[in-house]
């Protein structure tokens, strides 16, 4: 029996086929998931694109910087195909990995070189980045074409991570160290100025200026945290000891003029260390005495 000629719609589908193929070889297309059954084809137009993916999980070594330090890359290679069912294409694209793998390196290793040893973060940007454009490959399968791409996640080398540990520790004690530290000098911030407030209302001292607080603030500090009012009792005797010096020498200058009979002069000393007693927080009557002595006035 004569073989029955093809028709015009035929002609065209076949065609519309091989124009298919030629654009999976030449262009990288956004690729669409089939959605449908994997064996369901009328033969009538071109199969819809499927994919799997097989992550790699043997690292590739990849020199850094200066060839000492190697990175660890680890590919995932993202299979496609418009010629074979997703079942079909799982078992198909094991024999091409070590070829997908050949290649990665290939293209990557001087992605990877141009980065420092301690930073795998810019080294996995830039071997993707580099991937994006060289890294569509397609394999020529018994079962028809596979399409194959890249991508990477990078590690840094083992003996950098072991090395820079200490240090990343050490960093993180320092920022927890500022951070419970700042919390505990606002806390002790406000616990004394809550008991500035109680002793300022049970003395009925008024308004604190800034001789009652530096008198007052060693005390309130003993309430509100044991390591603060060390400190501030520290501060409190240490200033203590570097003034006495200087009033005993203001106070032998009154006495000698007095001996003298320089009664103006040794007034004037008497004043100046009142003052400076008051301006110090070393007189601790002084203010009391000055609120004595102004009410005692108006009687």
């Amino acid at each position: 029996m004569r073989r029955r000629s093809k028709g015009l719609l035929a002609t065209v589908r076949e065609a519309l086929r091989r124009w298919w193929r030629s654009k999976d070889d030449d262009t990288s297309e956004p690729e669409v998931e089939d959605v449908g059954s994997d064996h369901d084809t009328d033969g009538a137009g071109p199969r819809k694109r499927v994919s799997v993916q097989s992550p790699q999980e043997k690292p590739l070594p990849m020199a850094a910087h200066g060839d000492v330090f190697s990175f660890q890359v680890f590919p995932t290679f993202r299979w496609s195909s418009r010629e074979m069912p997703r079942d079909t294409l799982k078992t198909r694209v094991g024999p091409h990995e070590a070829t997908a793998r050949e290649e990665l390196l290939r293209v990557a290793w001087t992605a990877a070189r141009a980065c420092a040893p301690d930073d795998p973060v810019a080294a996995e940007q830039a071997i993707n980045t580099k991937l994006s454009t060289d890294g569509n490959w397609c394999f020529d399968d018994a079962e028809g074409l596979i399409r194959c791409t890249p991508s990477v996640r990078v590690r840094v080398d083992p003996e950098v991570r072991e090395h820079m540990l200490k240090h990343h520790l050490e960093e993180l004690t320092l920022k927890e160290t500022l951070r419970v530290g700042k919390r505990r000098a606002k806390r002790a911030q406000q616990l004394t100025e809550t008991w500035l407030e109680v002793i300022r209302d049970l003395e009925l001292l008024g308004e604190l200026d800034a001789h009652k607080r530096r008198l007052l603030v060693p005390f309130a500090a003993t309430f509100a945290d044991e390591g603060f009012h060390v400190v501030m009792s520290a501060l409190r005797k240490d200033r203590l000891t570097s003034v006495e010096a200087l009033l005993h020498a203001l106070e032998g200058a009154s006495s000698a003029h007095q001996r003298s009979g320089m009664y103006e002069f040794a007034a004037a000393y008497d004043t100046a260390i009142n003052a400076f007693r008051r301006e110090m927080g070393l007189s601790p009557g002084s203010w009391v005495e000055d609120v004595v002595m102004s009410e005692g006035s108006e009687l």
